[in-house]
């Protein structure tokens, strides 16, 4: 990016310090990221960025929390949608979920991974945390309102799939799955288990 000091208006600099950010955790991890790397590489001042974050460590909660913001999108806007109050949802989120893992696994990492950051002690990285595993919480709600799945605690239910379906994207991203695997049938596979076990008889 080449980019004049002073060029960013207050808005697009915190933006670009995002995108920037989460790309050199992609390319060289976690610890290649510096408040001045970072200022090298947009060509501004130090200054310029403690305006926006105080230290590295809000820095890497605010890519965190823009991480969740982007999972929870792709997750909840594949297009074409499958019918809201269908288990066909769930399976359809699972798979968005592995892809994104995926196609993000840096950003992955930081968000849930070895590199996560302790999520109690930041509200802004909490809440968007917990926006997503609400929706899937709302989902199971609204599926057994239907009869389509068994009458237990939402969330619980909520729980077992989402342990599910990151405890696979987990192995895929840490090569623990064997590179000639099928992943979308993996996926498929674990989705369609745990709602067997989860159907109303």
């Amino acid at each position: 990016m080449n980019v004049a000091r002073g060029a960013y208006h207050h808005g697009d600099l915190r933006a670009a310090l995002l995108r920037e950010a989460a790309q050199m955790i992609a390319q060289n991890g976690v610890g290649s990221v510096t408040m001045r790397a970072l200022g090298d590489r947009l060509r501004v001042s130090r200054a310029a960025l403690y305006r926006h974050f105080p230290d590295k460590n809000a820095l890497l909660v605010a890519v965190a929390a823009d991480g969740f913001a982007q999972l929870r999108a792709y997750v909840m806007d594949r297009d074409p949608p499958a019918e809201r109050v269908s288990l066909e949802r769930f399976k359809q989120m699972g798979d968005a979920y592995v892809r994104f893992a995926i196609e993000n696994p840096a950003h992955y990492r930081l968000m849930y991974g070895r590199e996560a950051l302790t999520r109690e002690d930041y509200p802004e990285l909490r809440e968007a945390a917990n926006a997503l595993f609400d929706d899937l919480v709302e989902l199971f709600r609204t599926l057994q309102a239907v009869g389509k799945v068994k009458r237990q605690n939402p969330e619980s239910l909520a729980y077992v799939g989402w342990s599910a379906v990151h405890g696979l994207a987990s192995l895929v991203i840490e090569r623990q799955i064997r590179a000639d695997a099928d992943i979308e049938a993996l996926t498929r596979l674990t989705t369609t288990t745990v709602l067997d076990g989860m159907r109303r008889r």
